[in-house]
């Protein structure tokens, strides 16, 4: 190594530090009350492996709206109902934008979708954008067929296996059935055949969500350290060429049958390279990349939390089968024994507004309800290390 590539080495985070300190000592005086932070990793290390629960008891020591730097990033934690109101409702305008991150710079083109894209005109066309064309009451209720179809053949497969004597691994069942719906509303055709498209969301997810050292420690980010930016690279080059294969046939106007509308890739190219504009709006253009950022949002969005919240809710009534015969009970009482429940049924369950209700599930092979895997990660509802398998015993008479 030359002597100047050696002194840069050692300067260089020489400066970070230099500069933390430095911020500290001139924003303390305005920043809330924390614990003191260590150089460099600044109060990382009072995380631990649950953080939504260190933040708890530091609070109870700081008060609820208290100072932390992560690493090199400021950082206010509120924790109580009245302080999250001025931050979230009062002042949501100031606090709305997303910090940046390296999630955002490789896979959301420069954070160009929705997600991570800061808050102003931007953001708020692109929203009136996705809610009036996938989001809007009437698009939903145009899309309820659809639904109806795809939870049919999700059913009809459930019923094979319950006759069969076969368990069925849920986690993977209530993926496709929700990834076939997304592709069909945002794509126009199901595209699994196709697309590993489960794989793709699933990557995006963990990425987006792992602890990140250079978010917060930036001039790590050229080590790569833990391996991510190589990832978030690999998993961009991936989903770019499934985009632009799914843009391409939209844009050759591959045939489709007939008296079907535009999908939502078809409303996003109409208003490629438009300048678009409305009252007190900045004008702004969307371009190919713009277009590849907003599909990515939606489609992890649309596919990840849904069957999430299916396999975690199953999850949880198999943990509490007195909760499971109620819900079972109402079902009974309001749609019976000899159908299925429909969305015209949500408005009559008050104990739970959707649940797929014509199976007694349980464990496969003697295993307990709660030998079910459910530990916490960072206090969140993410994926479970292992697939929710269950045996599935038909309720409904002919």
């Amino acid at each position: 190594m030359s002597p100047l590539l050696f002194l840069l080495a050692f300067l260089w985070p020489l400066i970070h530090v230099l500069r933390a300190i430095l911020s500290r000592l001139i924003d303390d005086r305005k920043l809330p009350p924390g614990p003191p932070c260590l150089p460099i990793i600044g109060n990382l290390h009072l995380l631990g492996s649950l953080p939504h629960r260190a933040l708890h008891q530091l609070a109870k020591k700081h008060g609820h709206i208290m100072s932390l730097r992560l690493g090199y990033v400021p950082t206010i934690v509120v924790s109580s109902p009245q302080a999250a109101e001025l931050f979230l409702k009062t002042h949501d305008a100031i606090f709305a934008s997303r910090p940046k991150s390296q999630a955002s710079l490789y896979m959301s083109y420069g954070a160009k979708g929705i997600a991570f894209t800061e808050y102003g005109p931007y953001w708020r066309n692109v929203k009136k954008l996705c809610i009036s064309h996938v989001l809007s009451s009437s698009k939903i209720e145009y899309f309820e067929p659809l639904r109806r179809e795809e939870v049919g053949l999700f059913i009809d497969s459930i019923k094979k296996a319950a006759a069969a004597h076969e368990a069925v691994d849920i986690s993977k069942m209530a993926g496709n059935v929700i990834q076939s719906m997304a592709c069909r509303m945002l794509f126009g055709e199901n595209k699994d055949d196709e697309i590993d498209m489960k794989s793709l969301v699933k990557e995006a997810v963990l990425l987006a969500g792992a602890f990140n050292i250079a978010d917060y420690v930036p001039f790590f980010g050229a080590f790569d350290l833990q391996g991510l930016t190589k990832r978030m690279k690999a998993f961009s080059k991936s989903m770019d060429k499934v985009l632009e294969k799914i843009i391409d046939e939209h844009e050759q106007d591959v045939p489709r049958q007939k008296n079907q509308p535009n999908d939502f890739v078809d409303v996003l190219l109409s208003l490629l390279n438009d300048r678009n504009e409305s009252l007190d709006e900045k004008t702004f253009v969307i371009d190919r990349t713009n277009i590849k950022a907003i599909i990515i949002d939606m489609i992890v969005g649309t596919v990840d939390t849904s069957s999430t919240t299916v396999e975690w809710t199953l999850s949880e009534l198999l943990r509490h089968p007195h909760i499971m015969k109620r819900v079972q009970k109402e079902l009974d009482g309001v749609v019976g024994m000899h159908r299925m429940v429909n969305e015209k049924d949500l408005s009559s369950l008050t104990y739970l507004d959707m649940l797929l209700h014509c199976f007694d599930l349980e464990p496969p092979n003697g295993m307990l309800p709660l030998e079910l895997d459910m530990n916490e990660i960072f206090g969140l509802a993410t994926q479970r290390v292992t697939p929710l398998i269950v045996v599935p015993t038909y309720r409904l008479r002919s």
